[in-house]
């Protein structure tokens, strides 16, 4: 018999220097539920370059690192202490250190539900370093999946993320281990499909460059069995 998987999602940092009171459901406090700060990472051709980067914010001694698992563009950050002005530093593997001083973040204290503050964003532009390689970095979204039969998700292709040169091979080289009976797999895209069988699978995906094989990313991947719980009709 297989056991039922479970999906949980990360909640928002615990507040910091906050004090709050939630009299109503429609009242709550900066750091739940919104991000007051967005910082947009592009690389100097103006392509989405957020995935390896850590975003730093600075405020006397406090320090707070964010990263980006789920947005090629943006980093989100400060949801658990709005209302400060930050210097910001960003910095990703390869490329120069950008530092951008004395932002104010909106939010802070306590809002109504329908007085979330806009929040601000910050653009920054990521100029490679000196000797960096011509292959970088290779990112795959979703970073992990869970595939069932209908009504869930059923199949799933990969969105790649490769940081290299110009004129660079962008092909990739998919495998996968782990459980691999539990999906159909496709070499050439890394495509996957839902297999239902009575116990759950777990396995993993890594696409490697081509044209660099040590600079590679992987996903986790994990397949519903059937029935899951009593009741739960078996596979067909």
């Amino acid at each position: 018999m297989s056991r039922p998987l479970s999906v949980f999602a990360l909640g928002a940092a615990a507040l910091v220097g906050v004090s709050c009171v939630f009299p109503t459901a429609n009242t709550g406090c900066a750091g739940v539920g919104y991000f007051p700060l967005y910082v947009s990472v592009r690389d100097e051709a103006g392509v989405p370059s957020a995935l390896g980067a850590i975003v730093t914010l600075y405020d006397g001694t406090y320090v707070e690192k964010d990263s980006a698992s789920r947005d090629a563009l943006q980093v989100v950050a400060a949801d658990s202490r709005g209302g400060r002005t930050y210097d910001i530093q960003v910095t990703k593997s390869f490329y120069r250190d950008v530092w951008v001083p004395r932002v104010q973040v909106p939010g802070g204290g306590c809002v109504s539900a329908g007085d979330v503050p806009i929040p601000i964003t910050v653009p920054v532009t990521l100029k490679l370093a000196p000797g960096a390689p011509r292959v970088r970095s290779l990112h795959l979204l979703p970073p992990r999946a869970l595939l069932d039969r209908v009504p869930y998700i059923t199949a799933l292709t990969f969105t790649q993320y490769l940081d290299a040169d110009v004129g660079v091979s962008h092909a990739v080289l998919f495998s996968i281990v782990g459980d691999t009976g539990s999906v159909g797999f496709n070499s050439v895209t890394g495509a996957l499909t839902y297999r239902c069988l009575e116990k759950s699978g777990y396995l993993t995906l890594t696409a490697r460059s081509a044209a660099d094989t040590t600079v590679f990313a992987t996903a986790a991947i994990a397949v519903q069995g059937h029935p899951a719980v009593p009741g739960d009709p078996p596979c067909a």
